[in-house]
């Protein structure tokens, strides 16, 4: 193999085309990695670190390094619907507003870790003591525990005291830190204490993710958006002769012998181009998320053997788990709190100039609010929690299920963002100052499908999360929205965020944060214990009228997860719990698509750490 300076657009330099006089001499690799995202970059990195081992990697899309919006840590918003993104539609939604959603997910070198919003939080100890209690052997807390910090190079903030360096790991190399934060951050900080919820110093510890703090990402030294791809697939790993990584190239199906074993993918650059194959000596590794991972199983002839003879397509291995399982997040859409002018929050980015200066400011020195989050922080809580203000006397008091993984688990995230956001394709005007709360239910009852339109990967799959079809999954949301209407009402926020009571139109995206709660009312807890100011409860909003605003707003949290899951076997899931897929030699499934279930936090760094653990079960390494 030559020298791999760069990376490989035109097939015939890694593998063979497929001609009239087709033979099975193919250009061959040890491992052929499919997807160059999340988990992509990792096995290639840690694989590749045996120089008599060689991989292929098969990217569909380009290289990052171009992608000026995709360095810009606030500016990853303006990815979306782009060429990084595949821009997934689902089928409309009956339960969720009767509408289609999107999910975004990254067409890109190092996948969607290039175009999301740049959160890094470990998964909480209980959903994977969940994982580990189905009897997945491996798959527990302390076996993951060293796979995160194995990934971290942490950077401590000197603004950010109280996280514990025995937490992190020093040597990895994925830059972790705090970026900068708005000052309206550590006011929602100060409100959600007012509220009950305990302040934490971190949301990446044994202790797990409940309360409210800073979210962690991943910004390196020069204020760039450090993407995986970034951290291990940087210039010298790239030049590794054993490594070749190939971009532009779509995979079409996997290739299997009579066993059957995977021996090699079928690609192409075109949907009418020329085919090539490329064989795989040991594994194909499919690491192309929860999305395309089952859409390429089942055009490769394993599924559901139905689903496959109904487009006609020959069944390899019947796996009636494939595509099956798909759960979200789900966020009620945003709440929008309206803020009494410029200083607390970056919506003075909106008015003529101020984008322009920032952004300069950024591209010199690599400092200012473009280094910023979108949303940087939040708190985790748990809709059943007696003690927080989550309902009111306009309530239904409708009972809600317990669907977290153990006592300290959350199944709400109540985000803030230190800006307007008024949902997708809604410009907010220059001058217009607040801050925006999203309500994300965590630990979603509704389950959903990925399956076949055509026998094509040029075609996009059916993507089907059933929103909202289980009720306990929107009664939760119900809670979410009332405690983040408290917050706009609590001694922190008064003088900052100040509601207008005289807003009465329900289509506007002030309301429901401007509703008018005069005449509702009770002590809080807290307050009552260390105040004597009266703290007003969420007003006379009904449940309906705020199911009304999340059927109308509610979007996908972008975090899909479980359409490959880990199970036992192939009547519970698609893959062993060492990733291999059940029945099928040569082959593993590396990605967000084996979450045994969905969990509690943002899913990025749970995905790295299942790959760097992978690669170890893939080396032999690892028990």
């Amino acid at each position: 193999m030559g020298s791999a300076q760069s990376y490989l657009s035109d097939p015939k330099h890694y593998a063979t085309e497929v001609t009239d006089k087709d033979s099975t001499a193919w250009k061959e690799y040890d491992y052929v990695i499919v997807g160059g995202g999340t988990a992509g970059s990792v096995l290639a990195s840690r694989l590749t670190e045996d120089p008599d081992t060689t991989v292929l990697v098969l990217e569909a899309g380009n290289g990052y390094e171009k992608e000026l919006l995709g360095k810009i840590p606030l500016a990853w918003p303006k990815l979306l619907k782009t060429h990084v993104d595949w821009d997934y539609p689902t089928v409309n939604q009956a339960k969720a507003g009767d509408r289609l959603h999107f999910v975004p997910r990254g067409k890109v070198l190092g996948g969607s870790s290039s175009i999301n919003a740049l959160i890094y939080q470990h998964a909480a100890p209980e959903d994977l003591e969940e994982w580990e209690a189905k009897g997945l052997k491996g798959w527990g807390y302390n076996d993951l525990l060293p796979y995160y910090t194995k990934s971290e190079k942490w950077t401590p903030n000197p603004a950010h005291v109280g996280v514990k360096q025995c937490d992190h790991g020093a040597d990895g190399p994925w830059g972790i830190g705090i970026a900068p934060t708005a000052l309206i951050h550590d006011v929602m900080l100060e409100a959600s204490e007012q509220t009950g919820v305990k302040r934490i110093h971190d949301f990446n510890t044994p202790a797990g993710p409940s309360g409210a703090s800073t979210f962690a990402s991943y910004i390196d030294a020069k204020g760039h958006r450090q993407n995986v791809a970034a951290a291990y697939l940087p210039p010298h790993v790239v030049k590794r002769p054993n490594l070749h990584i190939a971009t532009g190239a779509m995979t079409e199906k996997i290739l299997f012998d009579a066993t059957p074993r995977a021996i090699g993918v079928e690609l192409s650059k075109t949907a009418e181009g020329a085919r090539y194959r490329v064989r795989a000596k040991r594994e194909v590794l499919v690491c192309t998320g929860a999305v395309a991972t089952p859409q390429l199983l089942l055009l490769s002839g394993l599924g559901p053997q139905d689903e496959l003879a109904r487009l006609g397509i020959p069944v390899v291995k019947d796996l009636p788990h494939v595509g099956k399982n798909y759960q979200d997040h789900l966020s009620s859409g945003p709440i929008v709190l309206r803020g009494t002018g410029p200083g607390y929050t970056l919506d003075y980015l909106n008015g003529p100039g101020q984008g322009l200066i920032a952004l300069v400011k950024w591209l010199l020195f690599g400092s200012g609010p473009m280094t910023n989050l979108t949303a940087p922080g939040a708190a985790f809580i748990r809709s059943t929690d007696p003690a927080l203000p989550l309902s009111s006397p306009a309530s239904a008091n409708v009972p809600i299920k317990d669907t977290t993984s153990g006592p300290h688990s959350p199944d709400l995230e109540v985000v803030w963002f230190p800006l307007v956001v008024a949902g997708f394709g809604v410009d907010v005007p220059a001058g217009v100052y607040g801050v925006t709360i999203g309500p994300v239910l965590l630990r979603p009852e509704s389950v959903g499908t990925v399956t076949l339109e055509t026998t094509s990967v040029y075609d996009k799959p059916v993507i089907d999360p059933k929103f909202l079809t289980v009720e306990n999954d929107l009664n939760i949301l119900v809670k979410g929205v009332r405690f983040a209407l408290q917050l706009a009402h609590t001694p922190a926020v008064k003088g900052i965020v100040e509601p207008k009571k005289e807003l009465a139109d329900k289509t506007h995206y002030f309301w429901p944060g401007d509703a008018d709660p005069d005449t509702v009312r009770r002590l809080s807890p807290f307050i009552s214990a260390h105040l004597t100011t009266e703290w007003i409860l969420g007003g006379q909003i009904t449940d309906d009228e705020i199911k009304a605003v999340i059927l109308k707003r509610c979007s996908a949290a972008f975090h899909p997860v479980s359409t490959a899951r880990i199970s036992h076997g192939a009547d519970g899931g698609v893959v062993d719990t060492a990733l291999r897929v059940h029945g099928v030699q040569g082959l593993r499934v590396v990605d967000a698509s084996v979450f045994p279930t969905q969990i509690s936090a943002h899913p990025v760094a749970t995905v790295v750490a299942i790959a760097e653990k992978a690669a170890d079960l893939i080396k032999g390494t690892h028990a």
